[in-house]
């Protein structure tokens, strides 16, 4: 049960990283992303082609963020800013529309066939208690954690306060000095970075593919939905627990149905509380 656990932390790391990506484009841009899977998937491929190819691990891990933060800020200037202001449900359609379009890119540029990218501690294992611990899941955890704590401080800053600003309303954050393009554009930045880490992290332990984004993005959302898709504290928390809970699903039920298990446990989070079940903590948590 422990190892299924640990499993199930390493998963929900990866579901709250990619979580976290979209709720900083939710508060900072409003726009509920559903490509973010695709452009850090276009981003860990970038990165795992050059390790392939003999390049320095360290420098293809840069490159998959730089690609990361490239990606979503050009679909920001090129696609999203032109829809500013129109609604959600236009701006999810585009995203929608462009997560079927970088996944059918991907797919042209490196086929069908799934890949890793190998970390120098991806196979190494740490023994406590009789539980065999992976470095790839000890690296995951931590990583999901740091970078959690380092976007919500990311938010009590002056540029954090702007961003929320725009999301509230952009005409009035303009009216104030806010310069809504370049914290829009900022924005997508964080979030494709966060998204690059969340689907390299996902590499390091198991094969991912142009299949892989579309549960993946769902997982994301799920753990997005139950921060209330503001709170950064409930999104990190959500992912965690859709990550065990899938975990043990498959461990006591069956691995048939622990999709199944957890978007049912998003469904009763929402008949529960609407807005996440951090919501109290939402005025302290931006």
């Amino acid at each position: 049960m422990l190892q299924s656990i640990l499993s199930g932390l390493e998963a929900g790391s990866w579901y709250s990283l990619l979580g976290l990506a979209i709720v900083v484009v939710m508060k900072a841009a409003d726009v509920p992303n559903f490509a973010m899977a695709e452009i850090g998937l276009f981003a860990t491929y970038i990165g795992a082609t050059l390790a392939e190819e003999g390049v320095s691990f360290w420098v293809a891990v840069l490159v998959t963020l730089v690609a990361g933060v490239i990606a979503a800020v050009a679909i920001d200037i090129a696609v999203m800013r032109r829809l500013a202001g129109r609604g959600h449900f236009p701006l999810l359609l585009m995203t929608i529309g462009l997560s079927l379009a970088l996944n059918a890119l991907i797919g042209r540029i490196w086929g069908q066939q799934a890949r890793r990218f190998d970390a120098p501690w991806s196979g190494s294992f740490l023994g406590i208690g009789g539980v065999d611990i992976s470095w790839s899941q000890i690296v995951t955890i931590v990583l999901g954690l740091v970078g959690a704590i380092a976007i919500t401080a990311f938010f009590r800053s002056s540029i954090g306060a702007q961003m929320r600003a725009v999301a509230e309303d952009r005409a009035t954050a303009r009216l104030m000095g806010v310069n809504v393009r370049r914290v829009s554009g900022i924005a997508w930045g964080i979030g494709g970075a966060i998204a690059a880490v969340a689907v390299m992290l996902q590499a390091q332990s198991t094969l991912v593919s142009t299949h892989s984004a579309s549960s993946l993005i769902i997982y994301g959302f799920g753990a997005a939905t139950m921060g209330g898709f503001v709170s950064l504290i409930g999104t990190f928390v959500g992912g965690l627990a859709l990550g065990i809970i899938q975990a043990l699903a498959g461990l006591y039920i069956s691995t048939r149905i622990e999709f199944a298990v957890a978007l049912l446990a998003v469904v009763l989070v929402l008949l529960a509380r609407p807005s996440g079940f951090t919501a109290g903590l939402r005025l302290r948590d931006v």
